[in-house]
């Protein structure tokens, strides 16, 4: 009796052993998926912000898509408008935030006229605004990576200023010769990045990132154009810089180029509103595009 009530025990045990064995493992795909992502490098996020003047309005709209569909900008650069947007964001505002700032700002919050030859805007009230919205913290203090990139008026190379004073940075960076007075810093003189870095995909890569985003909003030489001084003053920054802009978007694993040129370099203050559409609007196309190709990283 003992040993019939033992085998049966042993046929018990058998069986259930069989039975598990047969059942689907969710262990070992698991374990087999966390592998592969692993064996994925790590993205570093950058979104190389261009200048556009108050077309830069635009990037706010770009700002919040990504926010929105989770993906982590760890690094941002940005040259003349897109430095001012791109200070503001890696200081730590939030897109709604943003999109209130550029609400209640008016052109009278950023010029200071002057009587100069080098300029008749001094920048100072631009670089006090940004001093006064970051909190009076230096760059380097910022939640984000950021670099403004400005151009050495005397040698004519770009260069990305990731720490020291904020305002001084972003004022360098969209200093438009002719418009705004060149900065002086540390000896040197400064004028706007996009005459040699347009959208600064290159100052994202050396700050660390290694998937970048450009959003050029930048105009195109026109042939049509007007007889006023700043259309002519526009239509030479824009060949200027051709050459540049086109060697820093092959740089980007992404290119967004928000609709705005219709907006105006100026006229676009007016219509901020839309600005920031067109930029959301260009960043929703752009989602399949950068969601495939960051599928190749863990972020």
């Amino acid at each position: 009796m003992h040993a019939f009530s033992f085998v049966c025990r042993t046929v018990a045990v058998c069986t259930a052993a069989v039975a598990l064995s047969a059942c689907p493992s969710h262990t070992a795909p698991s374990k087999q998926a966390e592998t592969q992502r692993q064996s994925k490098p790590q993205a570093v996020i950058g979104l190389a912000l261009g200048g556009g003047a108050s077309k830069g309005f635009a990037h706010i709209g770009i700002i919040k898509v990504l926010k929105e569909n989770g993906i982590p900008v760890k690094v941002v650069t940005g040259t003349s408008a897109g430095s001012i947007v791109g200070s503001l964001y890696a200081s730590g505002m939030s897109p709604d935030r943003l999109e209130l700032e550029a609400e209640v700002l008016g052109k009278a919050d950023l010029v200071d006229l002057t009587l100069s030859t080098s300029g008749f805007i001094k920048g100072e009230k631009l670089q006090n605004y940004i001093n006064q919205k970051v909190g009076g913290r230096p760059i380097q203090q910022f939640p984000l990576k950021f670099a403004a990139v400005a151009t050495d008026f005397q040698s004519g190379r770009g260069v990305a200023f990731n720490s020291g004073n904020a305002g001084q940075a972003v004022r360098a960076s969209a200093a438009i010769p002719n418009v705004f007075q060149p900065v002086l810093i540390g000896g040197r003189r400064y004028v706007d990045g996009g005459l040699s870095q347009p959208v600064p995909v290159s100052a994202a890569k050396k700050q660390g990132a290694n998937f970048v985003i450009a959003v050029d909003i930048s105009a195109r030489p026109d042939s049509k154009l007007s007889t006023n001084f700043l259309s002519y003053l526009d239509q030479t920054l824009n060949i200027m810089s051709t050459a540049a802009l086109q060697n820093e978007l092959a740089q980007a694993d992404i290119v967004i180029k928000p609709q705005v040129l219709s907006l105006g370099a100026i006229g676009g203050f007016d219509q901020k509103k839309r600005a920031i559409q067109l930029g959301e609007q260009a960043a929703r196309a752009a989602l399949p595009d950068i969601k495939r190709k960051l599928a190749a990283y863990r972020y």
